[in-house]
């Protein structure tokens, strides 16, 4: 088990330096949940390895999820906190620099799981999943004519003790409250079965979007993309070069590692990790500069046509999904975003208009 060491050893140079820590909460047999805490800042070899899988996606499926990993742990007391764990808090980053360390997981232990490695190596990994049994809860209500879905949804989140949605810009975007305001039952209704079904299915009828982290549930329309980008990346510099000197919008991240994958709704890229990268309402919105993306293989068909480019040329996508992996002793230390590009949300917006 490892603490902190002092800053005195941290890297200066931005994107150097992994900087991680790892809270875990555990039940006691005297009732009292306590907390360990295993991590490090300092720039030196570390003896204890960590590796972890976190996914956060924009829809109702899959959960979102964190696989977290712990190896070779010294003492009986801290695997036995692990294997009683109940809550995780996860902070991984760099120790300097955009993407300094902070929170890319914190929720509940679903699974503990005890295995051995390469015959002499013990790993604890917990399976963390994010509030599965709140958002498949049973609810049953009944509702008078002319309720709106507005009306139902906040009910379903009542019934289930999830916090009050917020509407504007918190848990339900303006547009998607404006349209389940809009949309009202004419007659009375009866609510019976898992709220996640209900969810996605006002979701859909509105041409929205529905999914849900740990602590609440998130209701959002599309983004048109006419705004400024929220983060700018682009691939490291060759020596000597600066920002100024290639005309490079402030504030740019040069951490993208190899080359961003065009997908149908827009691309697929990796940097180095930055846990700035948060799937959330309003949708971050991403731009990729002095990059090139690699285009799918097309496979011509008896009708013919040509292949969808679902991305504009200035490179705009929203995250709606960022998968975070990381090796404490390895090279590992990667974010993965899938982006929607604005084209994409375009045409989906042009659905529910017309």
């Amino acid at each position: 088990m490892s603490a902190g060491s002092s800053s005195i050893y941290s890297s200066g140079t931005p994107l150097w330096g992994q900087a991680w820590k790892l809270v875990v909460t555990y039940a006691t047999s005297g009732g009292a949940p306590q907390q360990v805490v295993l991590g490090s800042s300092a720039w030196e070899p570390e003896a204890l390895r960590v590796t972890f899988d976190v996914l956060q996606a924009m829809n109702s499926s899959p959960f979102w999820y964190a696989d977290i990993s712990v190896y070779n742990l010294t003492t009986q007391e801290a695997q036995n906190a692990l294997l009683n764990a109940t809550w995780v808090e996860l902070s991984a980053g760099f120790q300097s620099g955009p993407n300094r360390s902070s929170v890319i997981w914190s929720g509940p232990v679903f699974q503990t799981i005890y295995t051995r490695e390469n015959v002499v190596d013990q790993k604890v990994t917990l399976h963390c999943v994010a509030n599965p049994f709140v958002m498949d809860s049973i609810v049953s209500f009944s509702v008078g004519p002319y309720r709106t879905q507005a009306h139902l949804v906040a009910q379903m989140a009542s019934e289930i003790d999830l916090p009050p949605l917020s509407y504007g810009q918190g848990t339900v975007g303006a547009q998607a409250a404006q349209r389940m305001t809009a949309t009202q039952y004419p007659r009375g209704n009866t609510v019976f079965g898992k709220t996640s079904k209900y969810f996605a299915q006002i979701a859909d009828s509105n041409f929205l979007q529905s999914w849900h982290d740990g602590q609440q549930a998130y209701i959002s329309e599309v983004d048109n993309g006419k705004r400024s980008p929220d983060l700018i990346y682009a691939p490291a510099f060759p020596p000597g070069y600066s920002l100024q000197a290639l005309g490079l919008p402030p504030g740019t991240t040069t951490s993208i590692v190899g080359t961003p994958a065009q997908i149908p709704q827009g691309v697929v890229f990796t940097v180095l990790l930055d846990p700035r990268l948060k799937v959330g309402l309003p949708p971050l919105l991403t731009q990729l500069v002095r990059t090139q993306i690699t285009q799918q293989v097309y496979t011509p068909t008896p009708q013919g046509g040509t292949p969808v480019t679902a991305y504009n040329s200035n490179l705009l996508f929203f995250v709606t999904q960022v998968r975070h992996t990381g090796d404490t002793r390895g090279n590992e230390w990667h974010t993965e975003v899938t982006g929607f590009s604005t084209a994409y949300a375009q045409t989906l917006l042009l659905m529910y208009t017309t």
